[in-house]
């Protein structure tokens, strides 16, 4: 087994990004469009499902026998597409954003409490879907090949962290008091 890569994990700090999808509104589309909005809006280069309750009315999964281009004879990528209603019991996945993609993964449940889940193709909102995303400051998320997956896979990069523009201004502001300050000694001479 080879050893891990990466001793000590990016981090920063997590900001919430809570919205609602209404009924009829296709989920991964608004998930994309949601995600560039609060990576443009946040500055940050890295997004992420928090959580998600809500229902479709309609899935589209891909599942989970993805395969290496290795040879394997297992019939690839398999996606179905489920014409009924389902809760979402869980809602996860990665943004971008430097345009490198996402991955969503899904599961649902039945009127019967049978779980389904895989790779989000897209879905169909039925009464609601309450989403909260996070974002990460000084963290980048991209996506590279893979060549022992044969996929683009996530790459995690620490970012160095960005002084705020407030925290900027304080030295300016420093100098400028002082220099008062001293305007105001030198006037009472």
């Amino acid at each position: 087994m080879p050893e891990p890569r990466l001793i000590v994990p990016p981090c920063g700090a997590m900001t919430a990004h809570a919205f609602r999808l209404h009924p009829g509104e296709k989920l991964m589309p608004a998930l994309k469009q949601a995600a560039e909005i609060i990576l443009a809006r946040s500055k940050c280069e890295s997004a992420f499902i928090v959580t998600a309750v809500g229902s479709l009315e309609r899935a589209t999964i891909r599942l989970a026998n993805a395969s290496r281009t290795d040879g394997d004879d297992t019939g690839g990528n398999d996606i179905k597409t489920y014409n009924q209603r389902f809760e979402i019991v869980s809602l996860v996945g990665t943004f971008s954003a430097d345009g490198s993609g996402c991955h969503v993964h899904i599961s649902l449940s039945d009127a019967e409490g049978n779980t389904i889940g895989g790779h989000l193709m897209d879905g169909t909102i039925f009464t609601t879907c309450e989403i909260v995303m996070g974002t990460a400051e000084n963290v980048k998320f991209t996506r590279i090949m893979d060549d022992s997956t044969g996929y683009n896979e996530l790459e995690v990069i620490q970012l160095p962290k960005q002084q705020s523009d407030a925290w900027k201004a304080i030295p300016a502001a420093l100098m400028i008091l002082a220099a008062g300050f001293i305007a105001g000694r030198l006037k009472a001479r």
